[in-house]
């Protein structure tokens, strides 16, 4: 199956707002920590250290972002693709992919995190607030330890297609496609939740790039594709390789009450945004 628009909006508008809200709020906190080893047999052979937080920032475009490359590895410098050294920006971690790398380094590094863990995903807003439970990644306060991979973790935003629509626009087979972007919002604060509903409210009448979904930085380790990516990934440069627009007709953002929201997550504040998009297109082409 080969990416369909849907496919490729999704992809945009996730670059899109990650760069977006990283920028708008400064919405990222640097740290430097060790990294602790533990098993993860979906690795295979690799040896894998990872640090106390997830979803680091990868793009170069964010301001004031450290992107690593390379650790302190028994107090030496590493760069990366040592013994096959490779950084997976969602889960923060660092994958030795190379055998007889030993488990027992003392390994620390400096890195980005961004504000909000950021997630695609097709569940509703009533799976998302009642029957998932969500692993806590504070960016405030953290017991320092590798957090556990592939969990969703808050503070998050997760960010869903709730419906395309194709309407006559103009003669000769022109469409106006508009889609709803659903967004629900955990916060660890009142504060960051403010934060994060005002950046997007002021997003409307904007626009963004379609960047097609082949050319999403990251690869299956969720590592940068270094081929595609040669010097590192930059949004905004990346973006500008691209002409075909997505328009951000109106955004509307809400807030759960804070009695109900204190009984599904006790310790999140929880908020709702609705992206209006458009794009003018030929789907029948």
């Amino acid at each position: 199956m080969i990416p369909t628009f849907t496919h490729d909006v999704n992809n945009s508008f996730f670059l899109w707002f990650d760069n977006y809200l990283a920028n708008q709020i400064s919405g990222h906190r640097t740290y430097t920590t060790k990294f602790y080893c533990y098993k993860d047999d979906t690795i295979g052979s690799g040896v894998v250290y990872g640090s106390p937080y997830k979803q680091w920032v990868y793009d170069h475009n964010v301001a004031g972002a450290t992107i690593p490359s390379g650790l302190t590895i028994d107090g030496v410098f590493t760069p990366t693709g040592t013994s096959g050294l490779i950084f997976d920006f969602q889960n923060g971690r660092a994958i030795f992919q190379n055998t007889g790398v030993s488990s027992g380094l003392a390994i620390t590094g400096t890195y980005t995190v961004k504000e909000y863990n950021t997630y695609i995903t097709d569940e509703t807003e009533e799976t998302l607030l009642v029957e998932n439970k969500y692993q806590t990644n504070s960016r405030f306060t953290v017991t320092e330890n590798a957090v556990t991979p592939y969990d969703c973790a808050t503070p998050a935003i997760f960010i869903s297609a709730e419906s395309v629509t194709n309407k006559g626009f103009a003669m000769g087979g022109m469409d106006e496609t508009t889609v709803v972007m659903k967004g629900v919002v955990f916060a660890e604060s009142l504060f960051q939740l403010d934060g994060a509903l005002s950046a997007c409210a002021d997003a409307a009448q904007r626009c963004f790039k379609l960047i097609p979904m082949t050319a999403h930085p990251l690869a299956e380790f969720m590592n940068l594709k270094t081929g595609s990516y040669p010097t590192g990934y930059d949004y905004v440069n990346t973006s500008n390789q691209y002409t075909n627009k997505i328009f951000i007709y109106d955004v509307t953002t809400s807030k759960m009450r804070d009695s109900v929201s204190k009984e599904l997550h006790p310790k999140l504040n929880i908020g709702f945004i609705d992206f209006d998009l458009g794009n003018m297109r030929y789907p029948r082409s």
